[in-house]
């Protein structure tokens, strides 16, 4: 039976019976679903408010209007509390110990400096540890039902990103080629323009050089210089433009724009004055082989040494190896790519053997947590993931928001949808 249960049954007149009365040993102040709030839950927060608030210099409202606010806000933890119970949140007592520890190194103590400091004030360290838990249970079954009803649109996300952007002032390289159509032309004649604009695109991404169309067609003023619009920020370039280069990667080729003055291509040749999020990727693939009952360790060694030669001999192809022998179920049918990654998401010794190989060197045999590998380096490069990061910044900016915006509302439909009977007035 716990201590809030032992408590009820002792209010309710079921304790110690001494000459014909019963002592309250403590008194219920709200009924709460299934749990109560007590009177000394309620004095020991209100001197801990109370003392907070002296200690501050803020004025210290009067009793009963700082023991309504604080009955009401016990109430909604005690709901949050018994909603956390339910989903089967809990938190360990090692993970409880490194909080508190987090705790006293954020006010500058260890944890027994911090023990003491408690004891000073009043605080027991059991107590402090037991207020502590309820918090971070009430505050993950808030985070886990509000995240629930937010929503974020793309649109959303792009207008943060751009509001992040224009304070940075960004500069754009720009690249440009102009293709005059006349004002009178008539639907045939623009048709004409179009597609000779097209044929050029198509030739820059043939690999075609882009100054030297723009030398040869463009009828823009920047044309002698191999198409160079210089540096830019989108509040000096045209408004056609900006819409347009802000999606675009450096070295990307603009689809057609088409002006009153007729049709342009941009090439996006390089930016600055944002800080840019390279990362460093590995392409490879592997054929991964687990001992079981039947495929003992030397075997999955021995088995991969064989198949590793037969690739390197050119008697076999690595994909259908893989497709034939793996038991990765995510790269087997794809016959072992693992596609473009970070190395870090890999398990430490396959991160570590792949840093070891050269561009298409096939690993000897090693083991790690899942099993017997051998893995080959098909590529690396560095891949400037700026915009993916800016965006993943302005959802997060977005959810902050939006979170405490949610939780006042969600807060004040758990409080209207429990059962609470406050057995006492505040007053």
């Amino acid at each position: 039976m716990s201590l809030k249960k032992l408590l009820l049954l002792t209010s309710l007149g079921l304790a110690v019976a001494s000459v014909g009365y019963a002592e309250v040993i403590d008194k219920i102040v709200a009924q709460v679903e299934e749990d109560v709030v007590l009177q000394s839950e309620l004095d020991r927060k209100m001197a801990q408010i109370r003392s907070q608030l002296i200690a501050r210099g803020s004025q210290v409202p009067a009793d009963n209007v700082l023991r309504k606010e604080i009955l009401d806000n016990l109430i909604l933890d005690n709901i949050q509390l018994q909603m956390a119970q339910r989903a089967g949140i809990q938190i360990s007592d090692a993970e409880l110990q490194h909080f508190a520890g987090q705790i006293a190194q954020q006010n500058g103590m260890s944890l027994p400096e911090f023990r003491l400091k408690l004891a000073s004030e009043g605080l027991g360290y059991e107590v402090f540890l037991n207020d502590l838990r309820n918090e971070i249970m009430t505050s993950r079954v808030r985070e886990g039902f509000v995240n629930q009803r937010i929503q974020i649109s793309e649109k959303e996300v792009e207008s943060i990103v751009q509001a992040i952007d224009s304070e940075k002032q960004i500069e754009y390289q720009l690249g440009h080629i102009l293709i005059k159509v006349p004002e009178d032309a008539d639907d045939q004649t623009v048709q004409y323009y179009q597609d000779k604009v097209q044929d050029l695109r198509q030739q820059i991404q043939q690999g075609s050089d882009f100054s030297v169309i723009a030398a040869n067609h463009s009828e823009g003023p920047n044309a002698a210089a191999g198409g160079d619009f210089g540096w830019k920020t989108e509040s000096t370039m045209p408004s056609l433009f900006s819409d347009v280069v802000y999606y675009m990667d450096i070295g990307d080729i603009s689809d057609l724009i088409r002006s009153p003055s007729g049709f342009h291509i941009l090439k996006l040749i390089n930016k600055r004055g944002e800080e840019q999020h390279m990362v460093y990727q590995v392409h490879s693939r592997h054929i991964l082989i687990q001992p079981d009952v039947i495929t003992s360790e030397q075997d999955a060694q021995n088995l991969l040494a064989k198949i590793r030669e037969q690739v390197l001999s050119g008697e076999k192809d690595f994909a259908e190896l893989a497709k034939q022998h793996s038991k990765d179920p995510g790269s087997a049918n794809l016959g072992g790519d693992l596609g473009w990654q970070s190395p870090n998401i890999y398990d430490p010794i396959f991160k570590d053997e792949l840093g070891k190989l050269s561009i298409n060197q096939i690993s000897a045999p090693f083991k790690s947590s899942f099993g017997w590998h051998i893995v080959q380096l098909l590529g690396e490069r560095q891949e400037d993931q700026t915009q993916e990061m800016k965006r993943n910044q302005a959802a997060q900016v977005l959810r902050r928001r939006k979170f405490n915006e949610e939780m006042e509302t969600w807060l004040r439909e758990i409080r209207d949808e429990a059962y609470v009977k406050k057995i006492v007035e505040e007053g």
